[in-house]
């Protein structure tokens, strides 16, 4: 099968040094071409950080997530807006 997302290990905090907020620790999974995927928790569980990351509303704090084989978490200016612009949709709604 084709992997249309690998989510590695990814990490995401919000806050200062002296006020931080873990929202996601060190979550993986992949999706194939033609799986759905459901993604359930507690509320405040990290479901939205989750959600924001793989859509590049929010950039994560460690970890890599793949699209199609691209790392979307290396993109920065106009690639990124490229990315969003050309890519994304149609590649999570196909």
């Amino acid at each position: 099968m084709e992997k249309i997302l690998e989510v590695k290990n990814i990490e995401k905090y919000y806050g200062s040094k002296t006020n931080l907020s873990k929202a996601i620790d060190n979550i993986s999974f992949e999706v194939d071409k033609g799986e759905f995927v459901g993604i359930m928790g507690a509320s405040g569980s990290g479901k939205t950080t989750l959600l924001n990351c793989i859509s590049t509303i929010d950039k994560v704090t460690a970890g890599h997530i793949i699209i199609k084989g691209k790392d979307i978490t290396r993109l920065k200016g106009n690639g990124l807006n490229k990315f969003r612009r050309e890519e994304l949709f149609k590649t999570l709604t196909y």
